[in-house]
């Protein structure tokens, strides 16, 4: 593993953390995916097998557990367009734990602005890391 940090997220009604895991490869992602993917209750429709994956999002909710999302990537896939679209999972993520499901407060261009601020704290806090790391 290159690198495994999480992120606190600020101004939320509980604590929340998305974790970012860098592995060595795309197969130990890939693997890594499966193994975690394997854990959860499925529907019928949601077989994967993760082989054209470099890069995934895991989502939950667990009760006392900061920790929301879980982003996995992997060399040479790291580029920035790649990490901003995994992170915009976790950030959509973040929002329907943060506005727990309602569906009056469903996400649009009228209040999107802490969407957009979670997405960039995300996003600016993976870039650092990836840097203090050396993979960028």
């Amino acid at each position: 593993m290159l690198a495994d940090f999480k992120i606190n997220i600020h101004n939320v009604r509980k604590p929340m953390q998305v974790q970012v895991v860098v592995h060595e490869t795309v197969q130990e992602l890939r693997k890594a995916a499966q193994m975690f993917y394997s854990t959860w209750p499925k529907r019928d429709d949601e077989a994967n097998d993760f082989m054209d994956t470099v890069g995934v999002c895991h989502r939950f909710h667990l009760h006392d557990e900061p920790v929301v999302a879980l982003v996995r990537l992997a060399p040479p896939n790291i580029s920035p367009d790649l990490v901003v679209h995994e992170l915009a999972h976790a950030a959509i993520w973040v929002w329907l734990v943060q506005t727990m499901w309602d569906e009056k407060l469903r996400l649009t261009e009228a209040n999107d602005e802490w969407f957009c601020w979670i997405l960039g704290e995300l996003v600016r806090h993976t870039t650092d890391k990836l840097y203090e790391h050396g993979i960028y």
